[in-house]
């Protein structure tokens, strides 16, 4: 299944649909009964600006919906995979692994690859690195802070299991990240969703980000060749505080954007 949560309560309507339960965990309901769920219609209430009438009709997809829809080899366009509470699914490594074979999407030497794993599990990563080597693998980190000793026991951990880290954005200073690179690890910031953040990891030597915000991050890298090293360049504005840009006012930007055009 393709689903953020573990629970089903916060971005289903699965309690009106199924009153009688007395858990709505993700892996006690069947594919059958997650398909009469609606994925969507939460969306619209929480940010009236840009919903969207088919987001009410959503319903659950699988992975191999996913690839058949995506076909990566195809189009040439990957997928970042993430493994969630993985320790809830017993062979879950497997059975993606397998289904990817059976799809025949396999990683082609010197090509960019086609599948990037993700995982706050290094248990988890550690079993995709022998079940399927060829793919990078990216470690999720939890905490806001950390101490330089504890970030160097993360990048041990790292280096067993995976090919780069992906911390909180507010561990990514460029110290951090470059003691990353010096192991010879990516870096993948998350969850950035603003513009002045992209431009001050970028600075820092970032290798990719994480964000929710899809439209903003090829915006960016449309133009990132043209930032240099000189922080002068970002502009007066770089960390002016964008509080007033607001999920509800982002969807009222992007509206009259669409209706200009």
């Amino acid at each position: 299944m393709v689903f953020h949560d573990t629970n089903l309560l916060r971005l289903t309507n699965a309690k009106s649909m199924f009153p009688d339960r007395e858990n709505y965990e993700l892996q006690n309901f069947t594919l059958k009964e997650l398909r009469l769920l609606n994925y969507g219609a939460w969306f619209n209430v929480k940010y009236p600006a840009r919903a969207k009438d088919a987001y009410s009709h959503l319903t659950i997809m699988t992975l191999e919906q996913v690839l058949e829809f995506v076909e990566p080899v195809e189009t040439g366009v990957g997928l970042a995979l993430e493994l969630k509470s993985s320790y809830l699914y017993e062979g879950i490594e497997k059975e993606i692994t397998d289904l990817l074979a059976d799809k025949e999407i396999f990683e082609i030497e010197n090509k960019t690859p086609y599948i990037l794993f993700f995982s706050f599990s290094p248990a988890s990563l550690k079993r995709l690195s022998e079940l399927r080597p060829d793919s990078p693998r990216i470690l999720l980190t939890k905490r806001n802070f950390v101490s330089p000793r504890r970030w160097r026991g993360w990048l041990e951990i790292t280096e067993e299991v995976a090919d780069g880290i992906a911390p909180k954005g507010h561990v990514s200073f460029p110290w951090y990240i470059g003691t990353a690179h010096k192991r010879g690890l990516f870096v993948f910031p998350y969850v950035i969703n603003r513009s002045w953040q992209l431009k001050i990891f970028s600075w820092f030597s970032a290798d990719g980000y994480i964000t929710d915000r899809a439209e903003m991050l090829a915006n960016f890298f449309d133009r990132v060749q043209e930032f240099g090293e000189n922080i002068e360049e970002f502009g007066d504005n770089i960390l002016e505080d964008e509080a007033e840009n607001t999920e509800e006012n982002r969807g009222q930007d992007f509206n009259n954007k669409k209706n200009n055009n």
